[in-house]
């Protein structure tokens, strides 16, 4: 992980969006959305721009967005107060409750006048039973959103927190992991973020002692899953979002300051910058993505639903200016940030999550080993080196019928980097097993120097598959990835290779060979070379034995007639097909 940025790039992130985001707001005070009909809020954005101007003005900037601040604040106020009045749910409260305290809090210890602060005060007192609802990642925001304004005693009691708290126990791993329905990667993250968010502002109930050891478990953990590219993991719904990276940074600075190991605070610190360093591509450009893409936000390509004709630019866009800016204040600078060592670790999260991570130095995987429909392919999905950008091989799968806007057409099948062989109707591929069609097995083979590792599927229905099990041979090191993949019992076996055709701004250069394929891509080359295994076979002839080796050969390559987009760009998909059982893959990126 790269420690190129300093925590002053987390207040850059966080100015760029907010001051874009003060175009689209009404004379009201709501902040709009550039890609919604006029007047039209995405749910949380005008909250969220009071969070990060709330922090941006603590910081010292944005002095000169003070009113603007106040209008946002005003406008908020008065619909909380207007969804208690009139008895309606008010949609994401907790969400805009917790932003709005941080408004809240940076202008209380300003010369603001004492009129609005006194009114705000008054509107932001209420029973938050009348006002929340939800479960699970809802229920975190609430921690937050009370431990805030305990703080500033506009509420009296921590046992409201911590009967919420209590709600929540039966859903964390042994790594420090919180899992929400399907394991998505985001709604763990930022359930985190939001724990070290209300241990920052002052929790003082009976779970203190378990939030920081979670915390410290689920940093430790963190560490060994993110990319060396300074990104978040790929997995599930609200991916690809800046904001993933906005909550690892917050976090991870929180956590560094309550480590007593050194070497551990500086390489939480590492990772916690290098998040920022990863996303300044995208966010700092002169209108700023949401996304991970340059395909426009117009279309909401790659978006989820935030309802309709809600666009999420502003509401996704302003929540990773807020976790930046918030990072920012939670940052120790006398901690020196240190990148990751040049070692390799491997993380199989099995019982939860069903993602194996792996790294060596520079280089890094990440597998899905139960897809889950409408997210994420079963099998590798992402390949990176640090210092190349991330979608040029694979950032993430690629998946039919996506949960997720896509305005394009769709693959007609879920695409990995990985294996496919024939069977009665035509081709299966490991890519379209679902999370219930096998079982999984992890075994480290060598841990020093190369990393070798097997992935082992084995189908629960062996003749509906066509085959009894998958198995990956991986080895992983500083110059690249090998795998070697073996089908059991099959005749002929394919490797499907996505490759990027655009981000949306860039284009690729794609050449395909009899042996393999490269892509050049942004001044940077993508490399897979294919190799069948040879076919050994014993004769005999007149009574003498003889060997019989026939070198391993591609049988047919070609590329599918079709496009696969997902949240990065748009992909296409290489296809070799070899003679037996087995094939050998190398891929690098330089």
């Amino acid at each position: 992980m790269a420690c190129v940025a300093g925590v002053q790039l987390y207040l850059d992130l966080a100015e760029h969006i907010v001051r874009q985001a003060t175009d689209w707001q009404t004379p009201a005070g709501m902040v709009g959305d550039p890609y919604n009909a006029p007047g039209v809020e995405s749910v949380t954005a005008t909250a969220r721009y009071c969070a990060a101007l709330g922090h941006l003005l603590a910081a010292g900037r944005c002095g000169d967005l003070r009113d603007s601040a106040v209008a946002a604040m005003d406008w908020c106020c008065g619909e909380l107060a207007r969804h208690i009045a009139s008895g309606e749910q008010w949609p994401a409260a907790q969400f805009n409750v917790k932003d709005m305290m941080v408004l809240y809090g940076a202008l209380a210890g300003s010369e603001l006048e004492l009129a609005p602060l006194a009114r705000w005060a008054a509107q932001l007192t209420f029973d938050p039973g009348r006002l929340y609802y939800g479960e699970r990642n809802f229920v975190f925001y609430s921690t937050a959103a009370e431990t805030l304004r305990l703080r500033h005693r506009l509420t009296s009691a921590w046992e409201y927190v911590d009967a919420l708290l209590d709600s929540q126990m039966a859903f964390w791993t042994p790594e420090g992991l919180y899992r929400d329905p399907n394991d998505p990667v985001t709604y763990d993250l930022t359930v985190r973020q939001s724990l070290a968010m209300t241990l920052h502002y002052g929790y003082a109930g009976r779970h203190t002692q378990w939030m920081r050891e979670v915390l410290h478990r689920g940093a430790l953990t963190t560490l060994q899953l993110i990319s060396p590219c300074g990104v978040a993991p790929y997995g599930g719904r609200s991916n690809q979002f800046h904001m993933m990276e906005g909550m690892i940074a917050y976090f991870a600075e929180w956590q560094a300051r309550q480590e007593t190991d050194g070497d551990l605070a500086g390489a939480l610190r590492g990772m916690a910058l290098s998040c920022a360093e990863g996303v300044r591509r995208w966010v700092l450009q002169t209108t700023y993505c949401s996304l991970k893409h340059n395909m426009g936000e117009a279309e909401m390509f790659g978006q989820d639903g935030f309802g309709p004709g809600h666009n999420a630019h502003s509401g996704y866009g302003l929540l990773a200016a807020n976790l930046f800016a918030g990072a920012y204040h939670v940052a120790d600078e006398s901690i020196r940030p240190t990148a990751s060592s040049g070692g390799a670790r491997l993380l199989h999260l099995g019982d939860a999550f069903h993602r194996v991570f792996a790294t060596v130095g520079d280089v890094h995987i990440q597998i899905d080993t139960r897809g889950q429909a409408g997210h994420d392919a079963t099998g590798l999905g992402r390949f990176h080196r640090r210092g190349v950008p991330i979608e040029t091989a694979l950032n993430m799968s690629l998946v039919r019928e996506p949960g997720y806007h896509m305005p394009l057409p769709t693959a007609p099948r879920s695409v990995a980097l990985g294996a496919g062989w024939p069977c009665a109707d035509g081709w299966r591929y490991l890519s379209e097993a679902d999370r219930e069609s096998h079982d999984v097995t992890v075994t480290t083979c060598r841990a020093h120097g190369p990393l070798e590792f097997t992935v082992c599927y084995r189908f629960r229905d062996p003749e509906a598959w066509g085959v009894r099990e998958v198995l990956e041979h991986y080895s992983l090191s500083a110059r690249g990835l090998a795998c070697r993949i073996e089908v059991p019992g099959v005749r002929r076996l394919r490797l499907q290779v996505p490759v990027i055709e655009t981000d949306g701004e860039a284009r690729s250069a794609v050449t395909v060979s009899d042996d393999g394929v490269e892509v050049r891509y942004r001044g940077h080359r993508y490399v897979v070379s294919v190799e069948a295994t040879e076919l050994a076979a014993q004769l005999r002839w007149r009574g003498r034995d003889y060997a019989l080796r026939v070198e391993g050969l591609v049988a047919d390559r070609f590329m599918e007639p079709w496009r696969a987009p997902n949240r990065n760009g748009v992909y296409r998909v290489a296809v070799f097909e070899v003679a037996g059982e087995a094939l050998t893959y190398q891929a690098s990126l330089v």
